[in-house]
Protein backbone atom coordinates (compact mmCIF):
# COMPACT_ATOMS: atom_id res chain seq x y z
CA UNK A 1 0.00 0.00 0.00
CA UNK A 2 2.70 2.14 0.90
CA UNK A 3 4.40 1.98 -2.87
CA UNK A 4 1.60 2.83 -4.72
CA UNK A 5 0.73 5.67 -2.18
CA UNK A 6 4.58 6.63 -3.06
CA UNK A 7 4.20 6.66 -6.47
CA UNK A 8 1.06 8.86 -6.41
CA UNK A 9 2.03 11.45 -3.87
CA UNK A 10 5.27 13.14 -3.82
CA UNK A 11 7.67 14.20 -0.40
CA UNK A 12 8.25 10.27 0.78
CA UNK A 13 6.92 8.46 3.45
CA UNK A 14 6.05 11.24 5.56
CA UNK A 15 3.87 12.92 3.23
CA UNK A 16 1.81 9.74 2.96
CA UNK A 17 1.42 9.35 6.91
CA UNK A 18 0.53 13.04 6.99
CA UNK A 19 -2.73 12.08 5.03
CA UNK A 20 -3.80 9.67 7.58
CA UNK A 21 -4.83 13.21 9.19
CA UNK A 22 -7.45 14.05 6.70
CA UNK A 23 -10.97 13.11 6.84
CA UNK A 24 -12.44 9.95 4.70
CA UNK A 25 -11.51 6.37 4.26
CA UNK A 26 -7.77 5.65 4.06
CA UNK A 27 -6.75 2.49 3.14
CA UNK A 28 -3.04 2.44 4.60
CA UNK A 29 -4.84 3.39 8.21
CA UNK A 30 -7.40 0.38 7.78
CA UNK A 31 -3.85 -1.85 6.67
CA UNK A 32 -2.69 -0.05 10.17
CA UNK A 33 -5.56 -1.06 12.40
CA UNK A 34 -5.52 -4.79 10.93
CA UNK A 35 -1.97 -4.94 11.27
CA UNK A 36 -2.12 -3.12 15.01
CA UNK A 37 -5.28 -6.08 15.76
CA UNK A 38 -3.00 -8.98 15.12
CA UNK A 39 -0.35 -8.78 16.70
CA UNK A 40 -2.04 -7.57 20.13
CA UNK A 41 -3.69 -10.82 19.15
CA UNK A 42 -0.38 -12.41 18.57
CA UNK A 43 0.72 -11.52 22.19
CA UNK A 44 -1.99 -12.10 23.70
CA UNK A 45 -2.27 -7.88 24.71
CA UNK A 46 -5.56 -5.87 24.53
CA UNK A 47 -5.61 -2.41 23.28
CA UNK A 48 -8.26 -1.78 26.49
CA UNK A 49 -4.70 -2.17 28.96
CA UNK A 50 -1.29 -0.27 29.07
CA UNK A 51 0.73 -1.65 26.25
CA UNK A 52 4.00 -0.62 27.55
CA UNK A 53 3.10 -2.47 30.62
CA UNK A 54 1.97 -5.63 29.26
CA UNK A 55 5.14 -5.22 26.74
CA UNK A 56 7.20 -4.68 29.66
CA UNK A 57 5.46 -8.08 31.58
CA UNK A 58 5.94 -10.16 28.41
CA UNK A 59 9.85 -8.83 28.71
CA UNK A 60 9.94 -9.66 32.31
CA UNK A 61 8.56 -12.94 31.92
CA UNK A 62 10.79 -13.90 29.30
CA UNK A 63 13.69 -12.95 31.50
CA UNK A 64 12.87 -15.21 34.14
CA UNK A 65 12.07 -17.77 31.78
CA UNK A 66 16.07 -17.48 30.40
CA UNK A 67 17.09 -16.97 34.01
CA UNK A 68 15.79 -20.62 34.96
CA UNK A 69 17.31 -22.40 31.89
CA UNK A 70 14.14 -22.65 30.37
CA UNK A 71 13.42 -22.70 26.68
CA UNK A 72 11.55 -19.00 25.17
CA UNK A 73 10.42 -19.57 21.53
CA UNK A 74 12.15 -16.25 19.52
CA UNK A 75 9.78 -14.16 17.56
CA UNK A 76 9.52 -14.69 14.18
CA UNK A 77 8.89 -17.90 12.51
CA UNK A 78 8.81 -20.73 13.99
CA UNK A 79 11.33 -23.40 12.75
CA UNK A 80 8.92 -26.09 11.80
CA UNK A 81 7.07 -23.47 9.30
CA UNK A 82 6.82 -25.32 6.65
CA UNK A 83 8.28 -23.13 3.50
CA UNK A 84 9.45 -19.98 5.21
CA UNK A 85 10.99 -18.70 2.47
CA UNK A 86 7.57 -17.95 0.93
CA UNK A 87 6.46 -15.56 3.60
CA UNK A 88 9.54 -13.55 2.39
CA UNK A 89 8.76 -10.83 0.26
CA UNK A 90 11.27 -8.54 -1.97
CA UNK A 91 10.39 -5.24 0.19
CA UNK A 92 10.81 -6.66 3.73
CA UNK A 93 13.55 -5.44 6.30
CA UNK A 94 16.24 -8.20 6.66
CA UNK A 95 18.30 -8.48 9.45
CA UNK A 96 22.25 -8.57 8.72
CA UNK A 97 23.47 -12.16 8.94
Amino acid sequence: MRDEALAKITGGLRAIYHTLGLPGKHPLMDAHATLDAVVLKAYGFSAKKDLLKQLLDLNHEVAAREAKGQSVTAPGVSKGYPKPAKLVTDDCIRPAE
